[in-house]
């Protein structure tokens, strides 16, 4: 495919520009055409440049949780565009494209990949297992022991763009046996326990992973109910335990905000109107936080505790989701500049729906491409 030897052939800069505007399973199945084309699309032009085209059409990615036949826990991935809603309409219809299925219970999400908890020989024994959810591509990793408290949080440094996978290993365990890690992308694959971290007592939130800064929430004293976050740096393996008093009893939702923390609750203020109160760690050598409170404008479609808080797009829009999976199915983007509050109803989802789990500004990234595809 020179165009040198064939003056009517099409040049590949143009193929390759073609194919970064289309979705990443359609690409995934190009990479089968031939050697050449295989070639092509495992390039370090063609990724970033994929990686560029997805950036500027981020989409909403759902989790949905189920029960299959044989009583297993399943996870289906879903996603659909995060639409610009024009402000003189109020509500909007979006249809959600499936992409795969897996069968297991638990998920953590990072820099457009999900890590999950396969099956393995025993209750304690784990296979964890990274995967891409548009494409339903997946790589099995090294077993490890995973006691029922234990959790797993997947991190990106995006200097050295690693993935690494740490685990709670020991909740009650000393600092020097707390944790074990392992880096993706490695010759040989392998869980360390070589880290430390200060002591605390477990986890009370989700993993988040901000600028190669994983953050979750815990509770220093439970008879007081005072929070700390605990940071880790992805890229140098270290811990920071920094003080949250100011949830003041309240669990809020981790979510990132422009490149920060924060900390997010929803409650009714006292003329009965929803109102998000936020707190942004702007220092987190200082351990400065910023508080914001916006106040909802009034909208049938949603109640207090009838809804999550998501995130917040690049855009600057906050979205709120469901936690009813009884349909409709409604996401929510209120844009606190403008004050405005407008609902996406979500269709296509199966039926018999546990929960819905709903990741913001997800982006299609190929240079994390696996071999193997779930069936």
């Amino acid at each position: 495919m020179n165009r040198a030897e064939n003056s009517d052939s099409i040049p590949i800069d143009l193929i390759l520009e073609i194919l970064s505007r289309l979705p990443s399973k359609s690409v995934g199945r190009f990479h089968c055409v031939s050697k050449l084309w295989r070639s092509m699309l495992s390039c370090p032009y063609f990724k970033e440049l994929y990686l560029t085209r997805s950036s500027a059409r981020p989409r909403l990615l759902f989790v949905v949780h189920s029960v299959g036949e044989e009583e297993e826990e399943e996870l289906h991935f879903y996603s659909s565009s995060q639409p610009s809603i024009p402000y003189d309409k109020s509500s909007l219809v979006v249809a959600a494209d499936y992409h795969t299925t897996f069968t297991s219970e638990l998920c953590n999400y990072a820099s457009g990949l999900i890590c999950f908890r396969g099956k393995g020989c025993s209750e304690e024994e784990a296979m964890p297992m990274i995967c891409n959810p548009m494409t339903g591509q997946y790589a099995e990793l090294p077993k490890v022991i995973m006691y029922i408290p234990s959790k797993a949080v997947l991190g990106f440094d995006p200097i050295d763009k690693q993935f690494k996978i740490l685990v709670e290993h020991f909740p009650y365990s000393s600092a020097t046996n707390r944790h074990i890690i392992l880096t993706l992308g490695v010759p040989k694959l392998g869980w360390r326990s070589d880290i430390c971290c200060p002591k605390y007592y477990g986890y009370l939130s989700e993993g988040i992973c901000i600028s190669g800064v994983v953050y979750y929430l815990h509770c220093a004293r439970y008879s007081k109910g005072v929070y700390e976050i605990v940071c880790f740096d992805v890229r140098y393996e270290e811990f920071k335990v920094i003080e949250a008093q100011c949830f003041n009893h309240e669990t809020p939702t981790l979510i990132n905000y422009k490149g920060k923390l924060g900390g997010i609750t929803g409650n009714l203020n006292d003329s009965g109107a929803i109102e998000l109160r936020m707190w942004v760690l702007h220092d987190v050598e200082k351990q400065e936080w910023s508080e914001y409170v916006y106040t909802l404008p009034e909208n049938d479609d949603i109640k207090l505790h009838d809804f999550t808080v998501a995130g917040m797009t690049t855009r600057g829009e906050f979205v709120l989701s469901m936690i009813d999976t009884f349909k409709p199915f409604y996401v929510f983007y209120f844009n606190p500049e403008k004050n405005a509050l407008r609902s996406v109803e979500i269709q296509g989802f199966r039926e018999n729906v546990s929960s819905v789990k709903v990741l913001v500004d997800h982006v299609e990234d190929f240079n994390f491409f696996f071999k193997r595809e779930s069936s």
